[in-house]
């Protein structure tokens, strides 16, 4: 439908003599406009043949190829940028003009959203303007889908666990201060008990607020800068600024959330939440991301809930971090959608949070683990005013934990987030080994034989880790391992062996690294038994 749109648009300007540059055409054709109406059954008869390149394919339209209007609906919400809108806008206002009508504006993009009733007319009044411009869908983008249920059932869910499972100080109420985070989302129930006293300012970009339903936003916000001491946030002395991008089903368009990132860049916001995405991209987007980041605001979105290996929209924009999700077991979440664009990873199982109508639920998505991010780079900013958006990130990254494949991987990028390790990366003299976990490379699992894994142990403290012994068991089997030294966040993987010939599906493996000559300062990390399902 798409690349049809995009025919159907640029060959009704070709036939005018625009845009001859951006199509190669074999012949002129004849589009004989039918009917005045959009909503009747008009047709536009293609009669002879035309190719085009489309950016995702390359489409061959036959001749008497027939173009009912009727089918796309695309034409009553379309963008336009144009260097002077000022003669479209006169045509506008003309009462005898009624080919098109402008929904809304922003100016500062030079982008113009339009409801077009009349193509052909429509085509004319842009042949007789000044100035270039360009045509592009509003894209539609919603709240990342549920992950189903079945997948849940096989991740450890962080229930109240979360904060402390992150290490996140008990003593952080005053994390934020100074800080404005927008949540660009549907909506926060600001009456919830958990976000009671939290500062907070409502601002809707939706032509209308009935039966909005505000449980997705308002979770994303108690995360950030829930109040309750049952429930209290990352950055809870931070200031909200709530912009209601999505509808009451979670669905919103290219357009509207990229005025709602240049209201929140306006009003000072440092951090942005979008836990929403689609798998299309959009110039109009594109352009308001850029000019947040010029302006040194940092973007946080979810890498999407369908496991495919394409990390959705916004996320996988170079200047977004784009966060997936963990389970309680520090495993990559099945349904956390990968590729190389991941950033980190963040708890995403079985979260309890706020949500409408002073409920509370078990969030689980990256949209969560997505304001698990944004909380944190919130704390951080309060915790030191002279940041810079690229040092904050960098130590972000840094003091991430390892999971899955040693080094940066498709699945949880720089590794999963630590606030403790974040918090004390400037605390000399802290030791502390952990096993961070196994990695299978499935293409050594596709068949029957002696197959390897590998076990990853890494230096978490701030001092160097002189010797360890690490001992692993699994099948029976006993190996231990001398490793040497290992500096500040530094990681060591020993490889191990398997016979996946007479594998039952499962293996049961129990990890221990011991230090020689130091003392750990936290020794919860230093042990683990897992019981893996091999494909």
């Amino acid at each position: 439908m798409r690349a049809y749109f995009k025919f159907f648009l640029f060959f009704i300007l070709l036939s005018l003599f625009l845009l001859i540059d951006s199509l190669f055409i074999s012949n002129e054709s004849q589009i004989p406009r039918q009917d005045e109406s959009l909503g009747q059954q008009t047709k536009f008869i293609v009669d002879k043949p035309v190719f085009f390149e489309d950016e995702s394919s390359n489409i061959n339209l036959d001749p008497n190829w027939e173009v009912p209007i009727s089918e796309y609906p695309e034409l009553n919400d379309i963008l336009i940028s144009i260097d002077d809108p000022t003669g479209l806008m006169e045509v506008q206002k003309n009462p005898t003009e009624s080919s098109f009508s402008v929904i809304d504006t922003i100016e500062e993009l030079g982008v113009m959203r339009l409801r077009v009733s009349d193509p052909i007319r429509f085509a004319e009044i842009l042949s007789d303007i000044e100035g270039t411009f360009k045509l592009e869908r509003n894209v539609r983008l919603s709240t990342p889908a549920l992950p189903e249920a079945r997948i849940l059932e096989a991740e450890a869910p962080f229930s109240f666990n979360s904060m402390t499972w992150l290490g996140v100080s008990e003593d952080r109420q005053s994390r934020g201060q100074g800080v404005k985070v927008a949540i660009l989302d549907t909506g926060v129930d600001i009456s919830h008990p958990s976000l009671d006293g939290l500062a907070i300012r409502q601002v809707s970009l939706l032509q209308s607020n009935s039966n909005r339903a505000l449980g997705h936003g308002t979770g994303i916000a108690s995360i950030i800068a829930g109040q309750s001491s049952s429930l209290l946030g990352l950055a809870p002395s931070s200031e909200i600024l709530s912009v209601q991008v999505l509808d009451e089903n979670g669905q919103g368009d290219a357009f509207t959330i990229a005025k709602g990132i240049l209201m929140a860049v306006d009003e000072g916001s440092q951090v942005i939440n979008l836990s929403l995405g689609g798998m299309t991209s959009s110039p109009v987007l594109d352009h308001a991301i850029q000019v947040a980041n010029s302006k040194g605001v940092i973007l946080v979105s979810a890498v999407g809930n369908d496991g495919a290996p394409k990390i959705a929209y916004p996320a996988r924009h170079k200047d977004v971090v784009a966060v997936s999700s963990v389970d309680a077991k520090s495993r990559v979440s099945t349904f956390s959608n990968y590729g190389e664009e991941v950033d980190i990873a963040a708890p995403g199982v079985g979260v309890i949070t706020a949500w409408e109508d002073d409920e509370y639920v078990n969030f689980s998505g990256t949209s969560i683990a997505a304001a698990f991010v944004t909380g944190t780079i919130a704390s951080e900013i309060s915790r030191s005013q002279s940041y810079t958006p690229t040092g904050l990130l960098s130590s972000l990254y840094e003091n991430a934990d390892e999971t899955e494949k040693p080094g940066f991987d498709q699945w949880s990028g720089n590794g999963v987030l630590n606030i403790r390790r974040l918090e004390q990366r400037d605390t000399p003299g802290i030791v502390d080994a952990a096993i961070v976990g196994y990695y299978f490379d499935s293409k050594n699992l596709s068949s029957s034989g002696t197959k390897p894994f590998s076990v990853t142990v890494q230096n978490q403290g701030t001092s160097w880790i002189q010797s360890m012994e690490l001992k692993i068991k699994y099948k029976g089997l006993e190996k231990i391992f001398m490793i040497g030294n290992l500096a500040k966040g530094e990681i060591q993987s020993e490889k191990l062996y398997f016979d996946a010939g007479n594998r039952q599906g499962e293996l049961a493996i129990y990890s221990e690294v011991t230090l020689n000559n130091q003392k750990d300062q936290n020794p919860e990390n230093n042990k683990r038994t897992s019981v893996l399902v091999l494909p």
